[in-house]
């Protein structure tokens, strides 16, 4: 590319959860009706690209997410995961030996208050592990705390829907196996309301108030079988179960200790602001977070907001500065860059591709599309990605820019629904965009389209082993494809893709080097050297 216009802009078109496997049972892509991208299959050159496990980062055999996937796409190389920092630190030891989680544990004994501990229960590895919950309650008795409460938020999401008594099992197996003294599970919340990360503060107010509010008292159930029973029995999935007491004793009180062990930080936020900031106001709160004095401490895994450095907030696991992002080689080269997503992927075209850095940069536009205000989107397949692509219109129609990055939700969200017939409807409402997009940016502005994924989800909703319905992310590879009207195929041809016996042998990483290469930039040290061939 000889000179760089906006005339010719350069599209990286990230279809979230939008992940490759060839049998077509239980696949909703391959189901869906998509001419379009049949066509660009057959019309211009592809490859498969790894987003699970080692090559985002994550421990080995680990399902890939939104926020591993857009972190290593923007940064052009594997970041290695805080899960894997966290396991690692568990097999050396070391934090068995931290000493700011030692050091306040202490502070609890000393003063006679009690410990609780909250946190996404599964083995799902997107927010949390099990295994975290685990070693952390093994390091808290050994300090001999009066009381250790866990606060237990079920998945449902990135695991099966119905399965978290396996994790409550375990978590009763895990105490009684390693005798573990005055562990109390005080409370159960689905994700829904305790992680929700689109300003719906009345399901944050739910799980807080379960939390802490004396004026709460438990429901007659005797454990949590029975409450996941009753849940069961009314259609409600594990995600979905309204936040419960089980013990009155086991609310969050003053001087006590919180330790929130989720890594994922678009998802702790609000709850973790309920409780630190002074200045709150999105419901009514006790008083908890005015001053250091009335909670002994409140430890979180990493930082969840940068804001968050002045409030009580201690965090175990610092973030790796992340520089010379895609973003950043862009910006330095004077291109304007547009970023768009709907609510539910704003933060991962944002924060997360640069490289988890909020401050937007001089020629930088973010614009944030409403997400549909709904429980779920079986009823609403398409979301917002037809105002996401009149967006991407008035903006290349008006003011133009040199690179536009841009998330398709649909794949992912309505995937995560485990509704296939929606997620088919999904997939045909991406093809649709898919060939508007082309038509405007290919054909018209003779731009350049790159089409990729962050990780699986809809390609694969039937679970091998139950034959149950799959919610949760895959370990497939994802579709790379470059668009331009100087690589088109002469002859149609069948879709093919390489032979992924081995594995595929570009990464998510490769893609950020791939583009500066197209733009004819030069590639950062700390990037992946290698370009992707096509």
């Amino acid at each position: 590319m000889n000179k760089i216009t906006t005339k010719n802009p350069v599209f990286l078109v990230i279809l979230d959860g939008f992940g490759y496997k060839s049998q077509k049972k239980g696949n909703a892509i391959a189901n869906a009706k998509m001419p379009f991208w049949q066509f660009l299959l057959k019309n211009y050159p592809s490859t498969l690209l790894a987003a699970s496990g080692k090559a985002v980062g994550l421990l080995p055999n680990f399902m890939g997410n939104s926020e591993v996937g857009h972190l290593t796409i923007g940064a052009g190389r594997v970041i290695k995961s805080i899960l894997a920092q966290f396991k690692e630190s568990i097999n050396n030891k070391s934090l068995l030996k931290n000493k700011i989680l030692i050091s306040n544990l202490k502070k609890l004994k000393d003063n006679n208050k009690n410990l609780h501990i909250i946190g996404l229960l599964s083995d799902g590895g997107v927010h949390s592990h099990e295994f975290q919950l685990h070693a952390l309650l093994e390091i808290a008795n050994k300090q001999n705390i009066k009381n250790i409460y866990v606060h237990a938020i079920l998945d449902g999401r990135d695991v099966p829907p119905e399965s978290a008594s396996k994790y409550l099992q375990n978590l009763d197996n895990y105490i009684k196996k390693n005798k573990l003294k005055n562990i109390k599970l005080a409370s159960i919340h689905g994700r829904y309301y305790a992680m929700d990360r689109d300003n719906n503060w009345y399901r944050t107010e739910k799980s807080y108030n379960i939390l802490c509010n004396p004026n709460i008292k438990k429901i007659n159930f005797k454990n949590w079988e029975n409450l996941i029973n009753f849940s069961y029995k009314k259609n409600i999935t594990d995600e979905f179960i309204e936040p419960t007491l089980l013990i009155n004793q086991g609310q969050i009180k003053t001087g006590d200790g919180v330790i929130f062990y989720n890594f994922r930080p678009d998802r702790a936020r609000q709850l973790t602001q309920a409780f630190i900031d002074p200045k709150f106001n999105e419901f009514k709160t006790q008083d908890l977070n005015s001053t250091n004095k009335t909670l002994s401490f409140f430890i979180t895994t990493v930082r969840y907001n940068n804001n968050f450095k002045k409030f009580n907030n201690i965090i175990l696991f610092k973030q790796e500065d992340i520089k010379n992002t895609l973003i950043d080689e862009l910006s330095k080269n004077n291109l304007k860059i547009f970023a768009i997503a709907e609510t539910e992927k704003y933060a991962h075209v944002t924060y997360f591709f640069r490289g988890m850095h909020e401050t937007k940069l001089p020629n930088e536009e973010f614009l944030l599309i409403p997400s549909i205000k709904a429980k779920s989107y079986i009823k609403h397949p398409e979301m917002s990605a037809n105002k996401i692509t009149e967006k991407i219109l008035e903006s290349l129609n008006n003011d133009p820019k040199n690179f536009y990055l841009v998330n398709y939700a649909n794949a992912d969200m309505v995937g995560h629904s485990g509704n296939f017939n929606a997620t088919v409807k999904a997939c045909e409402c991406l093809d649709k965009q898919l060939k508007i997009l082309y038509q405007e940016i290919v054909t018209k502005h003779d731009g350049t389209l790159f089409i990729t994924a962050d990780h699986g989800n809809a390609e694969e909703m039937l679970d091998k082993k139950t034959g149950q319905i799959k919610t949760a992310h895959t370990l497939n590879p994802v579709v790379f494809m470059e668009i331009s009207p100087k690589n088109k195929n002469n002859i149609e041809k069948a879709p093919k893709y390489p032979n992924t016996k081995f594995g595929p042998k570009f990464g998510l990483c490769n893609i950020a080097p791939t583009i500066l290469s197209y733009f004819k930039f030069k590639i950062p040290q700390k990037m992946a050297k290698k370009t992707i061939i096509l």
